[in-house]
């Protein structure tokens, strides 16, 4: 990408249930809170369905773009098809899924790639169950309801409830593990996600997480290269396509708003999701907008660690660089890498 260019910054919301499957809310309800929420993009993945794309919610709502896709729910794991234009049958190999999602020409990404918890005796398992099979766009690095699951116990349930914030740990350090694994063969884009059900239970008075209060949590932030045209397809595909190469990043805007984050070449020619040829060391700048605790990685090792606003660090070899950012020691930003290969191209 030139030197020059200037990227716009769109944040909205992955991983939204309707009651298209098994959410509490109508497609309307949820635009309507995604709207208050002030969020510029929302994308719905219902459980094995495309209805929403029927019912003609795609598009442009107000101030708000909306892309139908669906969470594909296999007994071997769960996968966000995003930008596919028929169902993909969820009772198949993965292989076969996400071979289905590309002949589409569709991304793929993981649904909480180890979601695994156990609230009473009988564990919950929603994790991949088979990493030979690597051929999707991402991983779902950091899912907010997963995170807020994870030592649930239903005798702790309302302890939980009360003060949810101090149940978010960040990502889970097996998946950041195995993105940074992946991440040296091939690029592997990281999202957040919210897994937005906003329940109702019969033995309590209120919603459990409404869409309105979990749209102020995860939000992935995409960096596009001209600002949306307001015409639907057009605005969705570059969407998806900002999404698609990594040129996003996952924030915990409810802890502080991640707008105006940036990881990249200090001198502007490379940004996150990039991918080029390693000839010399090149100078990486992580920039916040908010003081925090930074941390640039490199290969899955820490690299650099600073407080402040920006943090510089030379990457003088070949791999796969990324920045991190906490507050107080609670996870805030994490960005997509920047692969700097033996020879572009290689993965």
């Amino acid at each position: 990408m030139p030197k020059s260019t200037r990227l716009c910054e769109y944040s909205g919301v992955l991983h939204v249930h309707s009651t298209y499957s098994d959410g509490s809310g109508t497609v309307a309800e949820i635009v309507s809170a995604a709207q208050a929420a002030g969020l510029d993009y929302l994308i719905l993945t219902d459980h094995n369905g495309l209805q929403a794309k029927a019912g003609g919610w795609d598009g442009w709502h107000g101030s708000l773009l909306v892309s139908v896709g669906e969470e594909v729910s296999s007994r071997h794991g769960h996968c966000l098809a995003l930008g596919t234009a028929t169902h993909v049958y969820h009772k198949q190999p993965l292989r076969n899924i996400l071979q289905d999602i590309a002949a589409q020409k569709g991304l793929s990404f993981v649904a909480h790639p180890h979601g695994v918890y156990r609230p009473f005796l009988k564990l919950r398992d929603h994790s991949w169950k088979d990493w030979e099979v690597s051929e999707f766009t991402g991983l779902e690095i950091w899912s907010y309801m997963f995170d807020w699951a994870r030592d649930l116990k239903y005798h702790r349930f309302l302890r939980h409830y009360r003060a949810p914030d101090d149940r978010i740990k960040g990502p889970l350090a097996q998946t950041l593990s195995t993105w940074d694994r992946l991440c040296q063969q091939q690029r592997v884009v990281g999202i957040g996600g919210v897994d937005a059900h906003a329940r109702r239970y019969p033995v309590l008075p209120f919603v459990v997480f409404p869409y309105s209060d979990l749209f102020q949590t995860i939000r992935t932030h995409v960096l596009v290269p001209e600002a949306f045209r307001r015409e639907p397809y057009e605005d969705t595909q570059t969407l998806l396509n900002s999404l698609a190469n990594g040129r996003c990043f996952a924030a915990y805007d409810r802890l502080a708003d991640g707008t105006g984050t940036r990881f990249g070449s200090a001198d502007g020619s490379l940004h996150m999701g990039d991918e080029a040829e390693f000839v010399s060391p090149v100078d990486m700048l992580f920039e916040v907008p908010t003081e925090a605790d930074l941390t640039v990685i490199g290969d899955g090792d820490v690299l650099a660690q600073a407080v402040g606003r920006q943090l510089v660090v030379t990457a003088d070899r070949p791999g796969v660089y990324r920045a991190e950012a906490r507050i107080g020691h609670r996870p805030w930003i994490f960005t997509n890498p920047i692969y700097l290969r033996h020879r572009a191209g290689v993965r």
